[in-house]
């Protein structure tokens, strides 16, 4: 991978809470509107950009899907811009198992349900690899330029591991043994460090979400052992 004049600092941020999440449908390509508390975690997630980044300038890109547009609508009033619609920033293409329910998608396709995909192996008919779908994101991060404005991407929990991966200049045959957790509206900083090193400075930061879902303790990480 080769970036011709990349920008010094990215910031990349996941949508908030989605109707999917909580009406048990698949999500991937299946387009929900942000729920009551996905609003809240937008527009907190605004606010703090709009104090952190002190009246720097910056490019607003977006995920067309509705989730990550609404994110996107807060933060470009906070920061005063509009956002750009990207589909390369959309979610993995989950083909017809979009706009089911968990459990049709699970009794539709029951022999794939569950089961890790290799990376050129389609989950469910007309989804993409994730090979496509790294392929997809990829040309997006190359295609950053270096300028006086700070590039702010609203996208998608898959995506932001396929960003990350090519920042760090990860191949995404790594992504097979090796992810990175985004929960909605965590935000993910990366950068140039003062070597020249391609780092990932800040990773699922969640914390001004605090006061209203509180700190995610290592005890409660532990809770799945």
């Amino acid at each position: 991978m080769s970036l011709m004049s990349p920008p010094s600092i990215f910031v990349v941020l996941r949508h908030g809470q989605s109707e999917h999440h909580v009406r048990g449908l698949t999500g991937g390509w299946t387009d929900t509107p942000l729920t009551a508390l996905g609003h809240e975690q937008a527009r907190r997630v605004a606010e703090r950009l709009r104090d952190e980044l002190g009246g720097a300038a910056v490019r607003l890109y977006s995920s067309d899907l509705q989730r990550a547009m609404q994110t996107a609508e807060y933060i470009g009033h906070a920061l005063g811009v509009a956002p750009i619609a990207d589909q390369r920033l959309r979610e993995h293409n989950n083909g017809d198992a979009a706009n089911l329910t968990v459990e049709e998608a699970q009794a539709r396709f029951s022999e794939a349900w569950g089961r890790p995909s290799a990376l050129d192996e389609r989950s469910f008919p007309r989804s993409e690899t994730w090979r496509e779908f790294f392929d997809r994101t990829a040309p997006f991060v190359d295609e950053l330029n270096a300028g006086d404005a700070v590039p702010i991407a609203v996208t998608h929990g898959g995506t932001i591991i396929n960003i990350v991966a090519r920042w760090l200049g990860l191949p995404v045959s790594a992504l097979q043994s090796a992810s990175f957790a985004a929960h909605p509206t965590s935000i993910f900083v990366l950068q140039f460090d003062r070597h020249g090193r391609r780092v990932a400075e800040r990773m699922n930061d969640v914390s001004h979400l605090a006061e209203i879902e509180g700190a995610v303790s290592i005890s409660s990480l532990l809770g799945g052992r």
